[in-house]
């Protein structure tokens, strides 16, 4: 489904293909506020969820974007299959991404399936390894691992009097982590806490 502000338009794709358009009332805008809700609706403002209306299916790889997708663009997707990384190039484009809708709170009769996807491997040659080192200028703790407590090597914490507000700095850094208890730390959800809890990478080094 894509949507534009700008011309109104209002169109339904099915596996890549154009089911249909139409033009949309003029002074309809998507607000700064309100809810995401997957599988269902509700019945008043925030609420009000009626078991006959749930999905019974299956979801996968919902992305909300903030820009109208081409018909290339929807097809592309479509083509690439359920283990294609093709909605990963569009960077913060892809405003609501599916790998962070699944660690938000679910209700009912949900359950999570493996549907067999593995990551690629990745490059081993010594380009590739220079660029991963580029990327993120960490200082290695003993020159072979990479520790907890070289987090204090950014210039947030280092040269800095442990102090009872740098103490508070720290676990602040952590504690949201007890949000996403049970989840699989995974690249991506590294690359979530990145985005958005942080804006650097290797604790702002």
């Amino acid at each position: 489904y894509t949507w534009s502000l700008t011309t109104r338009a209002a169109s339904v794709y099915y596996d890549g293909l154009l089911l249909g358009s139409a033009t949309t009332p003029s002074g309809r805008k998507v607000g700064l506020d309100g809810y995401v809700v997957l599988s269902n609706e509700f019945d008043t403002y925030g609420g009000g969820f009626q078991e006959n209306n749930a999905f019974g299916g299956e979801l996968f790889k919902v992305n909300l974007f903030d820009k109208e997708l081409t018909a290339a663009e929807v097809k592309e997707m479509a083509d690439g299959g359920l283990c294609s990384e093709v909605e990963e190039k569009y960077g913060r484009s892809r405003y609501l991404k599916w790998e962070d809708m699944l660690l938000e709170e679910k209700s009912g009769n949900v359950t999570e399936i493996d549907v067999g996807c593995t990551p690629e491997p990745k490059e081993e040659d010594g380009e590739e390894e220079n660029n991963s080192t580029e990327d993120c200028e960490c200082e290695q703790g003993n020159g072979t691992t990479f520790s907890q407590w070289d987090l204090l090597r950014g210039e947030k914490f280092f040269n800095r009097t442990v102090s009872v507000e740098l103490v508070t700095e720290l676990k602040q850094a952590w504690k949201i982590l007890g949000d996403f208890e049970g989840a699989t730390v995974t690249e991506r959800f590294i690359s979530h806490f990145k985005f958005f809890h942080d804006g650097k990478s290797c604790g702002d080094d």
